[in-house]
């Protein structure tokens, strides 16, 4: 019931958006699962606020399979930690849940993992 996520380099939004597309194709992804994502390595942002818009989409089209879904995203720059908080304000309609934290122990905390998950 986990994803397991991690973004280095540079983050663009087509990644973005073909990341949430998988998941949401993929047929062992259900409702009710928890995503812990370490983006500490991206060393450069290329997400824009319409990529943001783009992904908020999609977590729209996908509704009923994100129903309880709970998103950690873990980020380490001010600049990916600002567009992470863009896109968990954007969700706060939306049927998941969405979290940014700087501190992996806290993320997984949150999502109720053990420290040997």
């Amino acid at each position: 019931g986990v994803v397991f996520t991690e973004a280095t380099g540079v983050l663009t939004d087509d990644e973005l958006v073909a990341h949430k597309q998988n998941l949401l194709r993929d047929p062992a992804f259900k409702p009710g699962m928890i995503e812990l994502s370490d983006v500490r390595g991206v060393e450069r942002l290329e997400v824009t606020p319409e990529g943001i818009r783009r992904f908020v989409a999609q977590d729209k089209a996908g509704a009923d399979q994100l129903r309880g879904f709970k998103l950690a995203i873990v980020v380490s720059k001010d600049e990916v930690f600002g567009m992470a908080r863009v896109y968990e304000v954007r969700t706060e309609a939306n049927p998941l849940s969405v979290n940014v934290f700087r501190d992996m122990e806290e993320a997984r905390v949150w999502l109720g993992l053990s420290q040997d998950s």
